[in-house]
């Protein structure tokens, strides 16, 4: 702890006791254009392009459970490590998720997914809790919509709150584990609706039908199969 937190304060950057901290993530160290976390229960080491400085810890802290490894000579892009068969159970339809992270008042399945990417965004973690204060906070039930809604965190942090939602991604896997998220969160019978759509052809009969809501979240990534 002393050697990360001294390379830490040296670079400028928060030290470990004012990094984001929830139940099941930790930003533990990073450099050398990668990041490495401890997900809910496994320790992860990914990919980091603008982590341009060196790593604040010895090489040989940074083990981890599960890596991501970018295309070289040896293979394409790929995860590695000893929990990595248990870890893409939670990718199989129906099976119950074994890897899970607790963040902003919500739980999210977890899985290691081909571009590199876990399911989840913890980083989010203080506007899933403003999303849910927010909405908690109206007289009465709001109407939020959520666009490129994917797994559905922001859907689920203002469904705690108590706002109906409708939750719009284009990828059925996603919609999936949104839904099933929703059931680890206990909010199964909460009023949302999971819509598999393509955001600008949703938008565009939303208005001409006229819907009308109190918020909308529009969090869009940054490449997309869309026709625009």
């Amino acid at each position: 702890i002393k050697n990360e937190q001294s390379a830490l304060d040296r670079r400028g950057l928060p030290t470990p006791s004012e990094m984001v901290a929830s139940e099941g993530y930790r930003l533990i160290d990073s450099g050398n254009y990668q990041r490495l976390e401890q997900m809910g229960r496994f320790r992860v080491i990914r990919p980091c392009p603008s982590a341009s400085w060196p790593v604040g810890l010895p090489r040989s802290e940074w083990r981890a459970q599960l890596t991501f490894l970018s295309a070289d000579a040896a293979g394409g892009a790929r995860w590695v490590g000893p929990a990595l068969h248990e870890a893409q159970q939670g990718a199989i339809e129906g099976h119950p998720p074994p890897w899970t992270l607790k963040s902003g008042g919500i739980t999210l399945g977890l899985w290691p997914s081909s571009n590199g990417q876990v399911g989840a965004f913890p980083e989010q973690e203080d506007n899933w809790k403003w999303l849910r204060e927010c909405c908690a906070a109206q007289p009465s039930a709001c109407r939020v919509l959520n666009l490129f809604a994917y797994t559905g965190g922001s859907s689920l942090a203002a469904a705690r709150g108590s706002a109906k939602v409708v939750h719009v991604d284009g990828a059925k896997a996603a919609l999936s584990r949104a839904r099933h998220n929703a059931q680890l969160c206990g909010l199964a019978d909460a009023q949302m609706r999971f819509l598999e759509d393509d955001v600008m052809t949703f938008a565009a009969r939303a208005i001409r039908r006229g819907d009308r809501f109190d918020g909308v979240i529009l969090d869009p990534p940054a490449f997309g199969r869309g026709a625009r």
